[in-house]
């Protein structure tokens, strides 16, 4: 109970298709009248075939706040996948709460079970056939052989014929499985008769009835002038009809008051778990000619299809509208924007606290939610999507609260549907909307254009979720990049009698440097953010090339000779190389040039004395030019097996006097304007040297 209402939870799958639609909007009016308040929890597939997909919509069975509610229904032929109605009231019996499975094959203990009887109803329709129309040579087309049902119709149709004196003969029944294919291949067997058509066909079901008065009219005859047929189930298909199957049906109107009866009498105390029937009527119509077409009556059936139609049409165009907005998602509130314009319906979205973060979380700290590992988190974060209202700004609540605003629910007439917002078998959170519910037609539009937004919205929910798991991925590969170029690149320093704490201070000092010539307007675009950061990752790199210098030349303690130095001066191009052989196949092409360029270029001079192509002035590709300075700054305050280090005035001095010859003099000059963030580096970076 929940404001002093009593609160029913009705549990369905593909609430899209009309004849669940037409079992389930009697029951909502009688319970409405009455003074409760019905939540509808839907999953948008049957769960038949138990894939990712179908495991994300039977979260929408966690979310029953089974605490709250009074009452639990489960329309059980709707939900293909049976564990699913235990774990149901499984759940409702941990709360002593009563349970009513609808048409179910199974009996389930803790449960009260409504199925209906069909025995008497399909008894008489073909008593009205022998004895009314005076027909004898009746066929029949069966269902499924072996089937219960199938079996048990088909019994009645045999016993009947025994019982009005006609014997049977084999040549008469033909298996339809239920649907149309074979229904089609039994009419043709049917034709083949040496002793002629009969004058009735009794189908099992209203589908093959269907199909049947469709062969017969291919073939001239005329239903019901020229032969009879019947169907059974009375299913929505057959309204539309012409002419309309005289069948076996049940009566909605009736059988919403009679669970409600059952649902008063079990939440007032009633304890007992019998199965209770509603019978199924016999409806004599136009197939077997005793009701009349009219033509008013077909064109208002028409005209009522059309609008179905042209309704579902409009709004599927709009919701290709909404999935092509939200194709690049960057973060939830893309989604939102996207969807806004698109909704007809008064919806909450509440999403999973860590859903509405997920763009920030590793791959490692992502949380499973799932039907069974905490589908929901313990608050969600809802947005209110009213149509013509602004949305308001969105709240944090419990999810067992299910929406924020019980006070305006309550006030409100229509039925609340919660369906699953998830990626496959990964749960987001969750949805619920008001179903428009004054009429029959109005109920079954609602639920259609709901059932469609919330596909969608899984759509993109998976998008969005697919394209962060793809960031994160591509984060964590570049992490692992970058971690292996820089123990590249310090197995290479080691070579060279270092530390390996030459790379690590340069890629500070070349990160310092390339922010503060960022900001000069001559430098502002050539060192944007995307860009400097591309310099930096390859900076470790522009002394690559020495690993094809022999050992006895780098760690040389003297004076290099001149052929030993012509050696030294090849890692340059060596390295450029060995840039763009191994790394082709996992680094983006800008990466290359920008790591090429630095390994090739960082001994250029600002003069043209440098080597390996004597470049000068701005020839010298920008980051060379930063990373000459840096590397040239670290090699002067370092400790080398044929030098000591210089003090950092020292260093600073080489600088300055080299600006303008070795050097570009604007970048020497915002280095030493920032020689306080240089040299904090350099004293957290030299303590284990």
């Amino acid at each position: 109970m929940i404001h002093g209402r009593k609160i029913a939870a009705l549990c369905v799958a593909e609430i899209q298709n009309e004849d669940i639609q037409s079992m389930m909007y009697p029951l909502y009016n009688m319970l409405e009248q009455n003074g409760w308040k019905t939540f509808i929890f839907s999953s948008c597939t049957s769960m038949y075939f138990d894939v990712p997909f179908d495991r994300g919509e039977a979260g929408i069975f966690r979310l029953v706040p089974y605490d709250l509610v009074d009452v639990v229904v489960i329309y059980a032929r709707t939900l293909k996948k049976t564990s699913i109605i235990d774990d149901i009231i499984g759940w409702s019996r941990q709360y002593d709460k009563p349970v009513i499975v609808i048409d179910d094959d199974e009996r389930r203990p803790g449960a009260v079970h409504v199925n209906f009887d069909e025995s008497d109803a399909f008894r008489n329709l073909i008593k009205h056939l022998l004895e009314h129309h005076h027909v004898r040579k009746i066929n029949c087309i069966s269902g499924i052989p072996g089937n219960e049902i199938s079996e048990k119709r088909t019994a009645i149709y045999k016993e009947e014929l025994e019982a009005h004196g006609i014997p049977f003969e084999e040549k008469r029944l033909g298996y339809g499985m239920f649907w149309g294919d074979p229904t089609y291949k039994v009419m043709n067997e049917f034709f083949k008769d040496p002793d002629g058509l009969p004058e009735a066909i009794v189908c099992l079901n209203d589908t093959m009835a269907i199909l049947a008065c469709e062969v017969l009219e291919e073939r001239g005859i005329r239903v019901p002038e020229e032969m009879i047929v019947t169907g059974f189930d009375g299913i929505v298909q057959e309204k539309y009809n012409v002419p309309r199957i005289s069948t076996c049906r049940r009566d909605m109107d009736q059988f919403g008051g009679f669970v409600y009866n059952i649902i008063e009498e079990h939440c007032g105390g009633k304890k007992d778990t019998k199965q209770y029937y509603f019978p199924y009527v016999f409806d004599a119509s136009e197939s077997c000619g005793c009701t009349r077409v009219s033509v008013l009556d077909v064109n208002i059936r028409i005209s009522d299809m059309y609008k179905r139609m042209d309704n579902s049409i409009s709004y599927d165009r709009s919701m290709t509208e909404m999935l092509a907005r939200v194709v690049k998602l960057e973060n939830p509130q893309d989604i939102l924007k996207g969807i806004k314009e698109y909704v007809q319906e008064d919806v909450w979205l509440c999403f999973n606290t860590d859903f509405a973060s997920l763009e920030q979380l590793s791959l490692e700290e992502r949380t499973p939610h799932r039907y069974d590992t905490q589908p929901f988190t313990d608050t969600v974060i809802t947005d209110r999507f009213f149509v013509g209202r602004d949305r308001i700004r969105r709240k944090r609540i419990w999810y067992q609260d299910l929406i924020p605003d019980w006070k305006e629910a309550g006030q409100r007439k229509q039925p609340l549907i919660f369906y699953t917002l998830h990626n496959q078998e990964e749960i987001c959170g969750y949805a619920a909307a008001f179903v428009k519910a004054d009429k029959y037609i109005h109920f079954g539009n609602s639920l259609q254009r709901i059932q469609k937004l919330m596909l969608n919205l899984n759509n993109a929910v998976s998008m969005y979720t697919s394209q962060t798991v793809l960031r994160a991925t591509n984060r964590k590969l570049m992490d692992i990049q970058s971690e292996i170029i820089a123990r590249f690149a310090d197995l290479v320093e080691a070579r060279d009698d270092s530390t390996g704490q030459h790379v690590k201070r340069t890629g500070e000092y070349f990160r310092i440097l390339g922010r503060h010539l960022a900001k000069h307007s001559r430098y502002a675009k050539a060192l944007n953010e995307q860009e400097l950061e591309l310099m930096c990752k390859a900076a470790p790199l522009h002394d690559i090339g020495k690993i094809k210098i022999s050992d006895l030349i780098l760690n040389k303690p003297g004076r290099l000779t001149p052929e030993e130095f012509e050696i030294i001066k090849t890692h340059t191009v060596e390295g450029s190389k060995i840039i763009a052989s191994t790394m082709a196949n996992i680094e983006e092409e800008r990466y290359l040039k920008v790591a090429g360029d630095i390994a090739l270029y960082h001994h250029e001079k600002w003069d043209g004395s440098g080597y390996p192509h004597r470049l000068a002035g701005e020839e010298i590709p920008l980051c060379a030019r930063i990373m000459a300075v840096v590397d040239v700054f670290d090699a002067l305050t370092s400790k080398r097996v044929y030098k000591d280090a210089y003090s950092l005035e020292k260093a600073y001095d080489i600088l300055k006097e080299s600006s303008g010859t070795h050097f570009d003099p604007e970048i020497v000059k915002v280095f030493m304007d920032n020689h306080k963030e240089i040299e904090q580096v350099f004293f957290e970076n030299t303590e284990t040297e």
